[in-house]
Parts: C-alpha cells; sequence; structure tokens
C-alpha cells in the first residue's frame, strides 16, 4: 500500500489532466456500447417492417456513436499518454536526484548493472502504471456501474446478473492474478537486474576475459540466466493466456444468464424481443472495460516491485538535512582536520587514526605512504563523500558536516589518477569544470595545461570527440585535460591524489612540473608513495597503517634518520 501511495503522489500535479483522462475513458466505453446497443435496436427493430421514419433516430444513433467512439478513443489516448509520459518523466528526475545525491557508501554497494536496470527496466514497467493499471480501474467501476443500474431498469435479476458477471471479472480474476503473480514479479525483476549487470560486468571485462580465455563460459552464464528469465516469463504469459480465456467463458456465462431472465421477461409481455437483443448486446460490450483488468493486475505487481526497487533506493535521501548558512561569497581561508577515525565497515579496523593537520591558505602538504595507507580515503572525507566515526573536519570554525557537502566540494579541485573522461566532445568535458566558460577561457587553460600542441593536431577542435571514456587520449593528455579542469574551476583547495599513477617517469615529472608551476598560489594536499617532487612541499605527513608515523619538512624527516629516510633511501635504491 505504502508503494502504491507513493506512485499516486507522482500524479497528483496532474490530477485535473487524470480526471479527463478518465471521462474520455468512459466516454470512450460508453460508446461502444452505445453503438452496438443502437444497432442492435435498428437491426431488431428493422426486422419487424416499420415505417423507415420510425427508424431514424437509431439510424443517426448509430453514426453518432460510431464517430464518437473514434473521436474519443483518440482523445482518451492523446490525453492519457500525455499525463503518462510526463508522470515518467518525473519518475526518471526523482530518480536521477536521488542517485545524484547519494553518497559514494550507498552507491559502492551496488552493481552498475543493477543501477542501469533500475533507470532503464523498472522506469520501463512504471511506464505502464497509470495507462494499463490506474486509469482502467476507474473507468470499469464507473461503466460497470452504470450498465448494471440500466440494464436493472428492466428487471433487477438481469441488472444482478450483469454485476455480478463484471465483478468476478473485474474482481475476482484480478485478485487471482495478483496472488498468483506476486512472487513471479519478484523473480522476474530480480532475475532481469542479475542479468543486467551480469552483461554490463561482460562487457566491461571483456578485454580481460578474453585475455584469460574466460569469454565463452561467461557468455554462458548470461544466456543460461536469459533461458532462465524466459521461462518465468513464459509463465506469466500463460497465465495471461489464462485470464483471457476466463474472461471469455465470464462473458459467455454472463449472457446465458441474461438471456435465461430476458427470454422469460419476453414470454411474459414485461418486454419486448427488441429490447433482449438490445440488453444481450450492451452486457457484451460492457465487458470491454473490465476485458483488461485480470492483465492490469499482473502489472500492478510488476509496477508495485519495480516501484518498491526505486523507492528503496531513495529511502536514505528523504530525510532533508539542515545545513548552516556561511555569509555571502565566503571563502574558508582554512582546513583543518582534528583527530581524524574512519572505517569503510564496523566490523573492520579504522582505516585512518588519529588524522590531524591544518591546510592554510598557500601551504601545501603531502600524505606519503604505501598503498591501503588510507590516503585516498581522506580526499573522500575532505570531499564529504564518506562520514567519520570520530574526529572533525572544520572550514574555518565551521565544521564541515554542517556545511552543504555541494557547497563544501565547491572549495575543492580534485585531480586523481583515474581521471573520468565521458564519450562527448572536448567541449564538453572541460565544460564540466565550468558550464559558462567562453571558448577563449578553454583554450586559456589548455595552453596553460600544455595542451596546445595536441590540441592544434584535432580534426575539429574544441568540437573533436574523444572517443569512449576518453580512449584516444594517452594517460599524459588525459591527466592534461584534468589540469586544465582545474584551472577552469579555479578553486582554492587542489587535491593531488597520485596523480601521476601509471604514468612513465619522463611524462610524470613534466605533469608534476606543471602542476606546482600553475598552482604554485593554491592549497595542495599532494597524496602520494612516490618520494619524487617531495622538496616542493611545507608539511609531509607519512602515514603507516592509517596513523601518522612521523611529519615534518622534507629536510627534516631526511636527516632525522627515522622511517622517511629508510624508505627514501630504499626507493632511490630501486632507481638506480
Amino acid at each position: 500500500m505504502r508503494t502504491i501511495i507513493q506512485l499516486l503522489r507522482f500524479l497528483k500535479p496532474f490530477f485535473w489532466e487524470i480526471c479527463l483522462s478518465v471521462v474520455l475513458g468512459i466516454a470512450t466505453i460508453s460508446s461502444g456500447i452505445g453503438l452496438l446497443g443502437t444497432s442492435a435496436w435498428l437491426i431488431a427493430s428493422a426486422a419487424l417492417q416499420p415505417s423507415i421514419a420510425d427508424l431514424q433516430v437509431s439510424i443517426v444513433g448509430v453514426r453518432f456513436f460510431g464517430i464518437s467512439r473514434a473521436v474519443f478513443r483518440y482523445l482518451e489516448r492523446l490525453v492519457s499518454h500525455s499525463v503518462n509520459l510526463r508522470v515518467l518523466s518525473r519518475l526518471r528526475e526523482w530518480f536521477y536526484v536521488q542517485v545524484e545525491a547519494s553518497p559514494p557508501e550507498e552507491l559502492h554497494t551496488r552493481k552498475a548493472g543493477d543501477l542501469l536496470n533500475r533507470v532503464m527496466g523498472d522506469l520501463e514497467i512504471l511506464e505502464i502504471f497509470y495507462v494499463r493499471v490506474v486509469c482502467p480501474v476507474v473507468v470499469a467501476v464507473v461503466v460497470a456501474a452504470g450498465v448494471s443500474i440500466f440494464i436493472g431498469v428492466f428487471d433487477v435479476r438481469l441488472g444482478l446478473i450483469m454485476a455480478a458477471g463484471l465483478a468476478v471479472n473485474g474482481i475476482i480474476l484480478p485478485v487471482f492474478s495478483i496472488l498468483i503473480t506476486k512472487p513471479l514479479a519478484k523473480i522476474m525483476l530480480e532475475m532481469r537486474s542479475d542479468l543486467s549487470s551480469r552483461t554490463v560486468e561482460w562487457l566491461q571485462g571483456l578485454e580481460e576475459l578474453q585475455s584469460n580465455g574466460a569469454q565463452n563460459r561467461w557468455a554462458d552464464g548470461i544466456l543460461s540466466k536469459g533461458r532462465e528469465g524466459g521461462i518465468w516469463q513464459t509463465r506469466i504469459s500463460t497465465l495471461n493466456g489464462i485470464n483471457s480465456g476466463l474472461s471469455v467463458l465470464l462473458l459467455n456465462v454472463t449472457v446465458l444468464g441474461l438471456l435465461w431472465i430476458a427470454i422469460q421477461l419476453v414470454t411474459q409481455g414485461s418486454i419486448s424481443g427488441v429490447s433482449l437483443a438490445v440488453i444481450l448486446l450492451m452486457g457484451m460490450a460492457s465487458f470491454e472495460s473490465v476485458a483488461n483488468l485480470p492483465q492490469a493486475a499482473v502489472m500492478l505487481n510488476s509496477s508495485l516491485e519495480a516501484g518498491k526497487r526505486l523507492f528503496e533506493f531513495g529511502e536514505r535521501q528523504e530525510i532533508k538535512k539542515e545545513y548552516d548558512s556561511p555569509p555571502e561569497f565566503w571563502m574558508p581561508s582554512r582546513v583543518e582536520v582534528k583527530d581524524l577515525c574512519f572505517e569503510y565497515d564496523s566490523s573492520e579496523n579504522f582505516q585512518l587514526k588519529d588524522i590531524s593537520f591544518t591546510l592554510s591558505q598557500g601551504k601545501k602538504i603531502a600524505l606519503v605512504g604505501p598503498s591501503g595507507s588510507g590516503k585516498t580515503s581522506l580526499v573522500n572525507l575532505l570531499l564529504q563523500f564518506w562520514k567519520p566515526q570520530e574526529g572533525s573536519i572544520s572550514l574555518d570554525q565551521l565544521e564541515s558536516s554542517r556545511v552543504d557537502p555541494y557547497l563544501v566540494r565547491s572549495y575543492f579541485a580534485v585531480i586523481s589518477q583515474s581521471t573520468t573522461l565521458f564519450s562527448a566532445s572536448l567541449r564538453e568535458n572541460l565544460l564540466l569544470a565550468d558550464p559558462h566558460a567562453e571558448d577563449q577561457k578553454l583554450l586559456h587553460a589548455l595552453k596553460m595545461a600544455e595542451l596546445e600542441d595536441w590540441f592544434v593536431r584535432l580534426p575539429q577542435g574544441l568540437d573533436s570527440w574523444l572517443g569512449d571514456q576518453g580512449i584516444k587520449l594517452s594517460g599524459g593528455e588525459r591527466q592534461r585535460v584534468a589540469i586544465a579542469r582545474a584551472l577552469l574551476q579555479n578553486r582554492p583547495y587542489l587535491l593531488l591524489d597520485e596523480p601521476v599513477e601509471n604514468l612513465d617517469p619522463t611524462t610524470a615529472n613534466k605533469i608534476m612540473a606543471t602542476l606546482f608551476k600553475l598552482f604554485d598560489d593554491r592549497s595542495i594536499l599532494f597524496i602520494t608513495h612516490d618520494f619524487a617532487w617531495l622538496n616542493q612541499v611545507d608539511e609531509i605527513l607519512l602515514l603507516q597503517n592509517g596513523s601518522i608515523l612521523e611529519r615534518g619538512s622534507f629536510k627534516e624527516l631526511d636527516r632525522s634518520g627515522g622511517r622517511f629516510a629508510e624508505l627514501r633511501e630504499l626507493q632511490n635504491q630501486s632507481l638506480v
């Protein structure tokens, strides 16, 4: 029920359009009933060979209902699909907002294929929620009540038979379908999600699978999952077929019941033979309003399961947190990390323990340590992608957790070891940093990032496509595009998360020289396990097992003869 209420809330802004759609739906089916009823009257009356004048009204009625049915059907489809597409647009927008607002700890627990399936598959299922589930139910209730009352005017027993037939077809069969398909719908959605995840992983890791000769085995697993899904889909289709057959059976049983009572009434002279024909054909036509309800029930289960998956994703973002409002144009002069402790899971040991430092304006700090010592975790904490279990991060005197995360991130530019480039043009990739930047500003940033010679060779300049995820660029070019982005952002704090990892020494030295040259006036937090370029920073923090083992300037640590000096000597020997 909760999921239904949440889905119906998305319909609230379109209340009057929905009302119009329902009225048009009722008018469409009523025109069909009127067409068959009037046709029955005309044909049955014509068999008695009356004057043509006596048939004029029914002839006009047949024309009216025939034309109006087509017009109402067109208008009903136009309005209902317009509402449906706009509701779907609101759902997509809502879901994208939830994904965008979700912290990494939420996204990292889900497979990429699962998110893709929620965006595509689950929302596609909800696309039919209004057109095939909500609207038909309302129309069926109104039409069934109207027809039952109309036929009941001839005789109460006829009205009761009509109401009973429509009720069984419109209530009992759908309830039966809901009970039967509820577990099937959940299984189908989970299987579709799993299949999507497997397919995405297969495509992303195809190169690795081929190099290990495992692509066929992985593909067989996907095909096997697809065949299993096909079996469950066949069961649902079989149920839909059974429902259709039962609907036809109920229609015929209802008509026989009406015929049984109507013949008695004709024999008694209570109604005419013409009225009998009208009652039967109108009764048959009225089943159009409930014929699709059993299938709608099957779709309801699928819609509810899809809705649960979507709303489950957004549950954590439903609570709106109130943040402090710093002064307008406020720019923090320092970032202070105090007694910071962080763990990914409560069952694990702390990834970071008692980390403290102050990054003031223009200061440059290096975090040095082996892989897995918690350096990158600190970047995620500064950007509020993760939340520490103990300690605090402050911007001036204001605690970071009390400031809107988007505002906090607006003070930091990040250049990491894995720059993300999108399958778009160079211009679009640069405009991510400054959406309002003009071409001259983009070209200046490229020049400052020493990409001028590379840019000249591009066939279409700023509109050149960079390939899927920037595949057309070398590692060094990718990092220089990241530098251009950071220049366009023009933020006071720069976070360098091993920016030259996996680059050859010559390219790495050029990149680092460019970084320290261009951002000489910025505050820099330099994260690395390489000891080169550390003489460019003001303070070095040596991390080991998540704690600060040593700290000081490059000269102080090198002369101390401690762990830093040992590691530096080992690295120098390995280079030799």
